[in-house]
């Protein structure tokens, strides 16, 4: 099993104990373990990256989302989860793409982009996403693709960010909006104990995979 086809399996672990009652369910032990554990964002310090390097990951990033009327990608603590997947979960094909584009991106802005004006970083950010135009990555319906070590370095850069925002407090409870009804499935089978008000919950499973725990 790869640490993909783990994070999948995991995740649907984790689905099924929290939203099936009657299926799998973890110990009140294992319950009160997990609890107990700090964030793995919280527990591990980053130091892949140098000063300059995080520097320019954070201005990168928050240019791809930037702080409006809602909060950006440093309020969430993006740069911190990127430096973090690229050393902990990237192969190390992965891992070389990225540090050498993003190396290669930091001296075509002179080796300071976070020192440019927003107008000059927007432009580089553009002109680098220009030239990874022809990558797989941006192909039709490529959203759940697995990544490989051929993605450009702008394409890794802004997936994680989108995938940091999203996956943190501040992206989930200050940007998205919670649909309280749920989301309707109309091929779901109803057993005679079931209400017609069951939600079913979809859960994306980071990676590729998609699954429905109900």
């Amino acid at each position: 099993m790869n640490r993909r086809e783990f994070l999948q399996a995991a995740a649907l672990l984790v689905a099924g104990a929290s939203t099936v009652p009657r299926g799998w369910t973890m110990s009140h032990e294992q319950q009160a373990f997990l609890a107990a554990q700090p964030d793995y964002i919280d527990r591990h310090t980053p130091s892949l990256f140098s000063p300059a390097q995080r520097a320019t990951v954070a201005a990168m990033a928050e240019q791809v989302i930037p702080a409006t009327d809602t909060p950006g990608a440093i309020d969430a603590g993006v740069p911190r989860f990127i430096e973090l997947m690229v050393a902990d979960w990237f192969d190390e094909g992965e891992r070389q793409t990225f540090m050498q584009g993003l190396d290669a991106f930091m001296a075509s802005a002179g080796g300071d982009f976070a020192a440019l004006a927003p107008t000059a970083q927007l432009d580089l950010l553009e002109q680098a996403e220009a030239a990874a135009g022809d990558s797989h990555w941006y192909d039709m319906g490529s959203a759940l693709h697995l990544w490989d070590s051929t993605t450009p370095f702008i394409c890794q850069l802004k997936e994680l960010t989108v995938l940091g925002f999203f996956l943190s407090e501040t992206g989930a409870t200050e940007v998205l909006r919670n649909n309280p009804m749920g989301s309707f499935q109309g091929s779901v089978p109803l057993s005679p104990d079931d209400t017609a008000y069951n939600t079913t919950i979809p859960l994306r499973v980071m990676f590729g995979a998609k699954a429905n725990a109900i």
